[in-house]
């Protein structure tokens, strides 16, 4: 996927180390246990609505082994496994994170339909600003990776969190040939004027 190489060339052009995590390997212990590692974290992910209980999928899959670990938490209905991939609630992450349990991460940006939920859960845990979308996405998979392209090129040359939005919003609107009627609602909570270079 291309903007996995222009994102990482930016993050690295800015003197960031670079640690791309996809597919199984993105699993519950990850997300719990190692984000706070990073000052960067981009989770690109997809929510689904299970009975009246929102769920973030992990790539981790739905196994024997994840199921009997997880046992307790599958039968609370903090974590899904319905769909043969292991996916978390907002509830399983506010009880897994902490206050100060993210305060190493300076930025965030969560690419997901109503990601602003997880959003607030990482500001309450001290992650110092992040970068969601408010609503249910509709748009194409590869115009979240042009958006997010945009964000890192802007912020790691030096504009702000609040400034790179607004320049991704513009270019999106008045600049490039995507469909507009796809913008993807993009929002920012925490620290706008955040820099990360």
């Amino acid at each position: 996927m291309q903007y996995i190489v222009d994102v990482t060339a930016d993050l690295k052009q800015a003197g960031y180390n670079v640690t791309f995590v996809k597919g199984t390997a993105i699993t519950v212990s990850l997300i719990t246990s190692q984000l706070n590692n990073y000052d960067i974290v981009i989770w690109r992910t997809d929510m689904y609505l299970h009975g009246n209980t929102t769920y973030w999928y992990v790539g981790e899959q739905a196994n024997q082994t994840t199921l009997a670990a997880y046992a307790g938490a599958i039968s609370s209905r903090t974590i899904d496994a319905s769909n043969g991939m292991l996916a978390v609630s907002a509830n399983f992450l506010s009880s897994n994170y902490g206050p100060k349990s993210l305060s190493n991460v300076k930025l965030a940006i969560l690419i997901s339909s109503n990601s602003i939920t997880i959003a607030q859960i990482f500001i309450m845990a001290g992650v110092k600003t992040t970068i969601d979308f408010y609503e249910i996405l509709n748009a194409p998979l590869n115009l979240f990776d042009w958006v997010t392209k945009s964000l890192v090129s802007y912020m790691t040359t030096g504009s702000t969190v609040r400034d790179a939005i607004a320049k991704t919003i513009f270019n999106y609107e008045y600049v490039s040939s995507l469909d507009d009627s796809y913008l993807p609602p993009i929002s920012f909570l925490g620290d706008g004027n955040l820099q990360i270079v």
